[in-house]
């Protein structure tokens, strides 16, 4: 059985995950855009004849992998998954401090809201840990 402080602490955890989930796959999302309008600009650029043809060949490459890479990851998909979650835990953050709500009926509303978690990404689980732990002032808990 876990203390309400505990439960706290596993709620923000997973806010902070979901929150750099969210930016990490917006920045994908930016960056893939970014590229593939870069690929089709060197692309367009076959149609002059003065722009060497090397140039449009790569702009073309580089519309095509990028293109497909947003295609298979859509990370704006997922970001749009996180923030949903994130969303949802903040809200669960907010039950946790009204006092009518017992140990109990709070973890239980932990554990269904993890049940729709968009998947996470394991490199940032250090990142979030130490985000909260900053938090409750303990840094001899870092990673």
């Amino acid at each position: 059985m876990k203390t309400r402080e505990e439960l706290k602490g596993e709620i923000r955890y997973a806010i902070r995950l979901t929150q750099r989930t969210a930016r990490l796959y917006r920045n994908i999302q930016m960056a893939g855009t970014i590229l593939a309008v870069l690929g089709g600009s060197g692309t367009v650029s076959l149609i002059a004849s003065s722009v060497p043809k090397w140039v449009g060949m790569t702009g073309a490459t580089l519309l095509a992998v990028v293109g497909a890479a947003l295609i298979a990851i859509r990370p704006a998909d997922k970001a749009a998954q996180n923030e949903a979650d994130i969303r949802r835990y903040q809200t669960l953050m907010v039950k946790a401090q009204n006092t009518a709500v017992t140990d109990d009926q709070l973890a239980v509303a932990l554990e269904e809201a993890r049940q729709g978690d968009a998947p996470e990404i394991e490199s940032l689980r250090e990142v979030a840990f130490n985000d909260v732990a900053l938090e409750f002032n303990r840094t001899d808990a870092l990673i």
